[in-house]
């Protein structure tokens, strides 16, 4: 009996073994005659048994000889935030396939392939197995493809209009000025805020209050600016953010906690079905199934009521997300004839589906983008000087939520605001590796350096952001700021590219006094799904080749709501550097007494301590959970009314 046993375990390992060996050998075959250069690896990135086990496979790795290693390991892992620009300047190319024995793998940071890719939409399609997660309440315009996607974006894009992005700039000026006010505890006649250690989760709060007005048409209040009931008694928070949303009475959760809980614990939600995190016994699991149901409630109601809204003819103008989703799917006003209305062309599940990966898209990434403008522009007084200036020509003295929206959006974009923005996208862009792929039995064509190649069929394709955006092959360079002290130890040590240097956008100082919105390319196609053709950036800045800047990723899937993001951000960094100054917190080196006492070479000493801590954490410190984001610790800040700074250590 038990030699039976072990002949049939062996027969089945020597089984296993074989089928490994053919995969291998049927994809170095097709990495061979690709044309394309390839490195071989053991392993692949994206198995999921492979992933589970890193916590035991990489100590292990790490002690093998490096000559063992060198070439393939880092490759196995998440690399493309570690390692940026690294591993393509090592390989002498900038388009490569990895070889494992599951999947091959393209990654690349060549803006003229990513231009091939994203403009051949169905050759290169979205690998929808990643993005399964993300179905939690429905099928939506990220996680579908061909005609489905189609429909899907024809649906969700009315709102994304210039007539909604003059919303966004208003209502995210009114939740700026309460934010700001409460880092000076509302007293405005202070000249500096406390030290903020909670920017990253301020700047969540302001991004989902902008996105709940101007996407669903939901109105909430900042923390401690109140509301009265009609016997004039002040409202708490909870009371002004649950009411505007649904009936109180029927949840445990308000709408805000109901929501920045599920965001909190979205790795739950996407990783655990819902049937086993609800049964899970730890308060975080409970936590993230209370918020999944409770938000999901919350927009079922909000769409119930739209609904009946729009059916009465009552939606007025409105063109929320909730009710372009409504209409779009062929929700109307009730006929006057009796006439049957016309089937419903997306289901209530994709209508919750669109509106809960619009929250989760939409929040994030803008509030990291937020947090990290001023997170870098305290460790660059220069260019902080510089925006403070072309603020004030902009605004001329006038408060900048006096000002009319159509006049200085256009400036903004061509002015030391909009390089900034840029900048901070090129060095931190939300998506670390766009994924694309080919699909099973359909090889792709692919010129690559002057000489037609072949991506092979079933490969996975990585679009790795940080090193496209690093990638001294089609980006300017200039020498670094200090080649001793390099900004990243492996990437681009002998230039600029590491580096926050928002002045290199600027071509013409004066070209935003002319400045006009980036113009649509004619693509009646695109028109049609109301994809936004124009470029990212201002005609009046640098225009870095197609395809070699993709904050918004590129092509017909790029993201719908980058000019929603824009004119927030640009909202943001008007209202706050008109007033004020950002500086780094030095806490940790000195107190504000011992600050006031220094000269101008001490105070340089400690402030280069904090600039040299917050370079480490926006290298070390950052990780990919969906979108880049300071994982460990707090970046501290203290911003200051104009004139009263402490340090002007780097202006120039």
């Amino acid at each position: 009996m038990l030699s039976t046993i072990v002949l049939a375990l062996l027969v089945s390992l020597t089984l296993y073994a074989l089928k490994i060996y053919t995969q291998f050998a049927r994809n170095l075959a097709a990495a061979k005659k690709s044309g394309i250069p390839y490195v071989i690896i053991p392993f692949y990135q994206l198995n999921r048994l492979y992933q589970l086990s890193q916590l035991f496979v990489v100590p292990i790795a790490r002690k093998l000889p490096v000559s063992w290693t060198e070439i393939w390991f880092d490759l196995t892992l998440e690399w493309g935030w570690a390692r940026r620009y690294e591993p393509f300047k090592r390989f002498g190319t900038d388009t490569f396939l990895t070889v494992s024995p599951e999947r091959n793998q393209l990654y690349t940071a060549d803006a003229n392939v990513i231009s091939q890719i994203t403009t051949r939409k169905t050759d290169f399609p979205k690998p929808l197995e990643v993005y399964e997660s993300i179905k939690i309440y429905g099928n939506n315009v990220v996680t579908s493809e061909g005609q489905v996607w189609r429909h899907h974006r024809k649906i969700t894009s009315p709102p994304f209009s210039e007539k909604n992005n003059h919303l966004v700039w208003t209502e995210t000026l009114e939740q700026c000025q309460a934010m700001v006010n409460g880092w000076f505890d509302g007293n405005t006649g202070k000249t500096e805020s406390k030290t903020i250690y909670t920017l990253a989760d301020d700047a969540m709060r302001l991004s989902l209050y902008v996105i709940s007005r101007a996407g669903f048409g939901v109105r909430l209040q900042w923390p401690g600016t109140g509301g009265t009931h009609a016997n004039g008694h002040v409202k708490n928070e909870e009371e002004n953010n649950t009411s505007s949303v649904g009936n109180a009475q029927k949840h445990t959760m308000s709408y805000t906690d109901a929501l920045g809980s599920l965001l909190h614990n979205i790795l739950w939600v996407l990783i655990v079905p819902p049937f086993l995190l609800k049964h899970l016994p730890f308060q975080r699991t409970k936590e993230s199934y209370t918020a999944f149901v409770e938000w999901g409630k919350y927009m079922n109601e909000m769409f119930q009521q739209k609904k009946a809204t729009v059916l009465k003819g009552e939606e007025g103008d409105s063109m929320d997300l909730m009710v372009a989703l409504v209409k779009g799917a062929g929700i109307t006003k009730e006929s006057s004839t009796g006439e049957k209305p016309p089937a419903q062309t997306l289901t209530d599940e994709e209508i919750l589906g669109n509106a809960f990966v619009f929250i989760l898209a939409g929040h994030e990434t803008t509030a990291n983008t937020l947090h990290f403008c001023l997170a870098l522009l305290a460790t660059n007084i220069a260019a902080q000087r510089h925006l403070q200036a072309d603020l004030d020509e902009i605004f001329q003295g006038r408060p900048v939520n006096e000002s009319e929206y159509e006049e200085v959006i256009p400036k903004l974009f061509a002015s030391m605001a909009g390089a900034v923005l840029n900048e901070e996208l090129r060095l931190l862009a939300p998506v670390v590796g766009v994924p694309k792929s080919t699909l099973k039995d359909s090889p792709q064509p692919l010129e690559l350096g002057g000489k037609t190649c072949t991506v092979p069929a079933d490969c996975y394709i990585a679009i790795i952001t940080p090193a496209v955006h690093r990638n001294p092959n089609q980006w300017p360079t200039g020498p670094p700021a200090n080649p001793q002290k390099p900004s990243h130890p492996l990437s681009n040590l002998d230039n600029d590219l590491e580096e926050f240097k928002p002045e290199r956008w600027i071509l013409d100082p004066d070209a935003k006094h002319a400045a006009s919105m980036p113009d649509q390319e004619a693509d009646t196609e695109a028109s049609h799904l109301g994809v936004n053709t124009a470029a990212d950036t201002s005609a009046a800045l640098y225009r870095p080749p197609k395809g070699a800047y993709i904050p918004f990723s590129e092509g017909y899937r790029s993201c719908i709501g980058r000019r929603f993001a824009q004119v927030e951000i640009l909202a943001v960094l008007a209202l706050i550097f008109s007033l004020y100054s950002v500086e780094l917190a030095v806490d940790a080196y000195a107190s504000d007494e011992e600050v006031g006492k220094m000269n101008d070479q001490e105070k340089f000493e400690v402030w280069s301590k904090a600039r040299d801590e917050v370079n480490r954490q926006m290298n070390e410190d950052m990780g990919a959970i969906i979108t880049l984001q300071l994982r460990k610790g707090a970046i501290g800040l203290r911003f200051v009314k104009r004139g009263k700074e402490r340090f002007n250590c780097n202006a120039r």
